[in-house]
């Protein structure tokens, strides 16, 4: 075990250090503001405090952890650590250059999410306004490096510390806006659609939308047996949207039984999880609503959920996922880019940085999307595969959790190319 010092602990310290030590490093700790219990102490130790009293290893504390109120301004980086950007940088004699433990506080939380910021469309943070867009690190796990840093020095300075790396998990996870194409949309839409098909010439999809009509096996959409036998030595979860009909919310009516009989199979062998509608953004009583139909339906509770369009606002969206019950996210990932949203490869407790305490909700990050590579940023498939490969790679290096997003519409016979990129992080997720 290791203690760690500090002259005030606070909810942000403990949490920061929880962090750290449990969710990353998994070694145990103790915690102590007393200056007697650390010289005391004999087995490995560390201080955090903005005074240097004689520490065996000390850590130069700025003020963020300390704090109650969120800060206007952004951190700037200064200079460069590990090739990567350095931000809170401390005080000549620290044991790093830097501030780890406001670092992955600031980061992991989110906190510049809870900024005045330039929205998207669908009032979402862009990728391109986060610090690690803007300083090019993005593409890295950035807290992962840092903290196996911190403990491969930790270990230098105490040999009898071992931090025991985590095994590599891959996860794919499918998201289901469109179950079906054409089946199960009920008279009006359908109607609607063969009207407008019509008049456009499109008789191609006219003969599809009646073939499917007449036999859901038809439907271009209905693509989870293949998904199934593509993905049968993986970790598979469904994310099921289930939302009121509206301009972004388009499956067919929770209350048809074709579209019941397709969920309640899926759930029979796979995690389902929300996929709280686009409507359903900072709407408590939708969130609960819509999470109920989906536990009606599949007779078990459910506890996973993922924003539809990533649509979440810090912290009322994840404060609404608790009320509801809810207790793992997995919407930490931008729309626009792959990546590491949090900066981490591991899931983690999330920190209400508002009300200054650790929730019981679990926050999971996302690392690419196939719309992300494919829609925004028009990438052929050898790019988005070279891209997807070389950010798993970076998770491999940890031990860490990839989690690809993928859809089921994007299983079709059109979609060839995209279907073999899937395969090809499948396929690559059991490369050692």
């Amino acid at each position: 075990m290791i203690l760690i010092y500090t002259h005030t602990i606070t909810a942000r310290f403990s949490y920061t250090v929880d962090l750290i030590f449990n969710s990353v490093l998994n070694y145990p700790y103790r915690l102590t503001d007393s200056l007697e219990a650390y010289h005391s102490y004999s087995l490995p130790k560390l201080a955090y405090s903005n005074v240097n009293n004689g520490f065996t290893v000390f850590i130069d504390a700025g003020t963020l952890l300390f704090e109650d109120d969120i800060r206007t301004e952004l951190p700037v980086a200064s200079g460069k650590y590990l090739e990567l950007p350095l931000f809170f940088k401390t005080s000549t004699d620290s044991f790093l250059p830097y501030d780890i433990f406001a670092t992955v506080f600031y980061f992991a939380t989110r906190y510049e999410e809870y900024l005045p910021y330039k929205a998207d469309k669908h009032q979402r943070f862009q990728a391109e306004e986060s610090l690690a867009f803007k300083n090019n690190f993005l593409n890295k796990p950035y807290l992962n490096y840092l903290i196996e840093d911190f403990s491969e020095k930790l270990v230098q300075y105490f040999p009898a510390l071992e931090f025991k790396k985590r095994i590599f998990n891959f996860i794919s996870t499918i998201d289901i806006d469109n179950a079906f194409a054409y089946a199960h949309k009920g008279f009006t839409r359908n109607m609607g659609g063969l009207i407008k098909d019509l008049f456009s010439f499109k008789f191609k999809s006219v003969a599809e939308r009646i073939k499917s009509n007449l036999n859901e096996s038809n439907d271009p959409y209905n693509t989870f047996n293949l998904i199934h036998e593509l993905s049968k030595e993986t970790e598979l979860k469904y994310f099921v949207l289930i939302g009121d009909y509206s301009v972004y919310d388009k499956n067919p009516d929770y209350k048809n039984k074709g579209f019941m009989k397709l969920l309640k199979g899926l759930s029979g062998k796979y995690s389902t999880g929300l996929h709280s509608s686009y409507e359903s953004f900072n709407n408590k009583e939708k969130i609960g609503i819509e999470k109920k139909r989906l536990e009606d339906i599949i007779e078990k509770e459910t506890t996973l959920v993922r924003c539809h369009f990533l649509r979440i606002n810090f912290p009322r969206t994840y404060r609404n996922f608790i009320k509801a019950g809810l207790s793992d996210d997995y919407t930490m990932i931008y729309a626009s880019q792959p990546g590491f949203r949090t900066g981490l490869c591991m899931p983690y407790k999330w920190f209400d940085l508002e009300r200054n305490k650790q929730t019981s909700l679990t926050t999971h990050t996302s690392v690419v999307m196939e719309g992300t590579l494919r829609d925004y940023n028009k990438l052929t498939t050898d790019e988005a595969l070279e891209i997807s490969l070389g950010l798993m790679n970076e998770v491999k290096k940890f031990g860490g959790e990839f989690i690809s997003i993928f859809h089921n519409d994007n299983f079709t016979s059109k979609q060839k190319q995209w279907i073999k990129v899937y395969k090809s992080i499948l396929d690559h997720s059991k490369v050692k």
